[in-house]
């Protein structure tokens, strides 16, 4: 009977630690971080490569990570610039992420 509430006691201890752990990490962007991935997920809207890659560069992260870790209105970039006709800013990330633009639109 001890040895079981001692193990329940180290499993709710352990879940109340890894929650802490979890809700301090779920912290939000510093202002400046979020306002250049909002700026990001404009360009790739505009069409314009020109200032996909200012923004990007201005986040000081690479195409790669932000594709698999940026959400644009619920969507990838790429997904998200399929589906708001941009498609030079789309064959653009496709080629930098090494992705097929083709696979995400409807073929007759």
């Amino acid at each position: 009977m001890f040895t079981l509430r001692r193990v329940t006691q180290c499993t709710l201890l352990g879940m109340t630690l890894s929650f802490t752990a979890t809700a301090a990490n779920a912290g939000t962007y510093p202002v400046e971080l979020e306002d250049d991935l909002v700026a990001v997920c404009e360009a790739v809207k505009s069409n314009s490569r020109l200032k996909l890659r200012r923004a990007v560069k201005a986040t000081g992260l690479n195409m790669r990570d932000l594709h698999e870790g940026l959400v644009c209105n619920g969507q990838d970039m790429l997904t998200f610039a399929t589906t708001h006709n941009a498609s030079k800013t789309a064959q653009h990330i496709a080629r930098r992420i090494n992705a097929d633009p083709g696979v995400l639109t409807a073929k007759r």
